[in-house]
């Protein structure tokens, strides 16, 4: 999907009654961000790990074969290109709709998309922007099964590093940032 195809679905779902006028800074504007660069993703994996009993002196301490095992789930922040698209529509009032369309490799073979989708009010102050997310999602799918999560992103806030320059945005969550440049459509 197209950053302006997402963009279009962003316009339609902005329908937020104005309320008292928060400020939208440099940010009203329509902005669409499209790109592949590594970013920190979240991964898990399971591991067997043996162990000895704490005064079991029959496995003479060792943690070699034969020894219990337990199950242990870690989850790792790991180095990963990840593709974007997304859409963001500010208007002069601070209402806001975010649209993201994310991809990256999980395996060789097996690839995850996530798309969120976020609506509700921006305040900035400074180089700061909070967005006072009021109803949104995000839906996470995998190439290689059939399963799809979905979890709520209602009643949360989000604060980035924001930065106008001449006709680009650039937004940063501290880790990686993204330069958005005005819908032309």
């Amino acid at each position: 999907m197209k950053p302006f195809t997402i963009l279009a679905a962003t316009a339609a779902s902005l329908t937020i009654a104005s309320t008292a006028r928060a400020q939208s800074g440099d940010l009203a504007g329509q902005w669409v961000h499209e790109g592949t660069q590594q970013e920190l993703v979240i991964r898990s994996s399971i591991q067997q790990r043996a162990y000895s009993m704490p005064g079991d002196f029959s496995l003479g301490g060792s943690m070699g074969a034969g020894s219990p095992t337990n199950t242990v789930i870690s989850t790792t922040p790991t180095p990963t290109q990840v593709h974007r698209e997304m859409a963001l529509i500010v208007r002069e009032d601070g209402a806001f709709s975010w649209v993201t369309l994310k991809t990256y490799p999980e395996s060789a073979r097996c690839e995850v998309e996530i798309r969120q989708e976020k609506v509700g009010r921006v305040a900035v102050s400074g180089s700061q922007a909070t967005f006072n997310i009021q109803d949104g999602f995000e839906r996470a799918s995998r190439s290689c099964n059939d399963r799809t999560s979905q979890s709520d992103r209602s009643g949360r806030t989000e604060t980035y590093q924001v930065r106008r320059s001449g006709s680009t945005l650039r937004i940063s969550d501290g880790t990686t940032t993204w330069t958005f440049t005005p819908h032309q459509g």
